[in-house]
C-alpha cells in the first residue's frame, strides 16, 4: 500500500509556482518538485514515527491536520485520479485540543482509528484491487482553544481504470473552447451557438449513474478554478481543467478541443467536485463557465460554478 504520492506537494508546489512564467516553470518544475516530494516524504516519515513514540509532546492543531491527512495519504492513497468507478466514504470523529494543541497520543489514535475504517472499507469492497484516490481531513474548530472538536473524514476509493461516468465525447465531437462558435476542425461551422462548455455542462448533468430523485435546500456554490487542479500528468495542458495562454492581445486562432482532450476533462470532473465538496452537503448541479485571465498576454479558460444543498430524497 505504502507508495510515494503527491497529494499536498503537487497542490501546494503548482499553486505557488503559478505566478512565475509557465517557460520558467517548465525548466525548473521537475527537480524542484523532486527535491520537495524528498523533504515532505521525509517530514512525514518522522512524524509517524514521532506518533509511535508514545511522546507526551503536542503539535498545533493546524499542523497536526496537515501531518495527519500527508501521512494517510502517503500511506492510502493512489492519486492518480483516473478511477473507472469512485465512492465516497464520509465520518465525523473527536478529537480534544488542550490550548490549541494536539497531543500525538491522540493524534496517534485518530490514526490508528482511521487506519482501521480504511481497511475495513477496502476488505468489504471484495476487490483486491480496491485503492484509494484521497484522504480528506477537515478539523471543525469552534472558537475555543480547549475542549473537543469535531473532524471530518472524507475517503475516495475505487478501481483504477479509464471509465467514465459520462457518455464519452464521440468522433466527430471537435468544439472550439467557448464563444459560442460551435464546432471546430473538419466540423467547422456546425452547431454555433454551442461550444465546449455547453457540451461538458450537458454531460456533467447527465452522469450515467444516476442518483436518488429528490429535492434540494440551503443551495451554495462555490467555484473550481483551473490554478486549485494541476494535472502533470495532463497531455492537453498543466490543469484538470481547460485552460491556454499565450503571447499578445488574442491567439493566432481560437482553441479546438478533441474528443480526447473533452474525455480527458470529463475523466476529472468527479474528483474535482469531491474535493470542493461543501461540508455536510450533497452536490446537486454544476455551470461550465467561459473566462478569461487577466495577466499578461491571452488566456482562456473554464471555471466549474458548482452547487451543493441539503438533499431531501423522495421516499420510495
Amino acid at each position: 500500500m505504502k507508495k510515494l504520492h503527491h497529494f499536498f506537494i503537487l497542490f501546494l508546489l503548482c499553486a505557488f509556482a503559478f505566478t512565475s512564467c509557465q517557460k520558467d516553470k517548465a525548466e525548473i518544475k521537475d527537480e524542484s518538485t523532486k527535491s520537495e516530494v524528498g523533504k515532505i516524504t521525509r517530514q512525514l516519515q518522522m512524524f509517524k514515527q514521532n506518533l509511535q513514540s508514545k511522546s507526551a509532546e503536542t503539535m498545533p492543531a493546524d499542523s497536526a491536520e496537515w501531518y495527519l491527512e500527508g501521512l494517510l495519504n502517503y500511506e492510502q492513497a493512489n492519486n492518480s485520479h483516473v478511477f473507472g468507478d469512485v465512492d465516497f466514504y464520509h465520518d465525523t470523529l473527536t478529537i480534544t485540543v488542550t490550548d490549541g494543541q494536539i497531543s500525538l497520543d491522540e493524534l496517534n489514535n485518530l490514526y490508528n482509528n482511521i487506519d482501521a475504517q480504511a481497511e475495513t472499507i477496502k476488505q468489504q469492497s471484495g476487490n483486491e484491487y480496491f485503492t484509494y484516490d484521497i484522504v480528506d481531513l477537515n478539523l471543525i474548530t469552534t472558537g475555543l482553544k480547549s475542549g473537543t472538536q469535531n473532524i471530518l473524514v472524507s475517503l475516495s476509493g475505487g478501481i483504477i481504470g479509464s471509465g467514465l461516468n459520462y457518455i464519452p465525447f464521440g468522433q466527430t465531437d471537435y468544439w472550439y473552447w467557448g464563444k459560442s462558435l460551435g464546432k471546430c476542425g473538419d466540423f467547422a461551422g456546425l452547431y454555433e451557438g454551442r461550444d465546449a462548455t455547453t457540451e461538458l455542462q450537458r454531460k456533467f448533468r447527465n452522469p450515467i449513474a444516476v442518483p436518488g430523485a429528490g429535492y434540494f435546500t440551503s443551495v451554495q456554490f462555490v467555484y473550481a478554478m483551473f490554478y486549485d487542479f494541476p494535472d502533470d500528468n495532463n497531455p492537453y495542458g498543466l490543469y484538470m481543467l481547460f485552460y491556454a495562454s499565450g503571447n499578445g492581445e488574442t491567439p493566432p486562432y481560437e482553441p479546438c478541443l478533441s474528443p480526447e482532450e473533452l474525455n480527458y476533462y470529463l475523466s476529472k470532473f468527479d474528483y474535482i467536485k469531491s474535493v470542493k465538496q461543501i461540508p455536510g452537503k450533497t452536490y446537486k448541479t454544476v455551470e461550465v463557465v467561459e473566462d478569461y485571465g487577466g495577466g499578461y498576454g491571452w488566456e482562456y479558460l473554464h471555471d466549474y460554478k458548482l452547487y451543493y444543498g441539503f438533499k431531501i430524497e423522495f421516499a420510495e
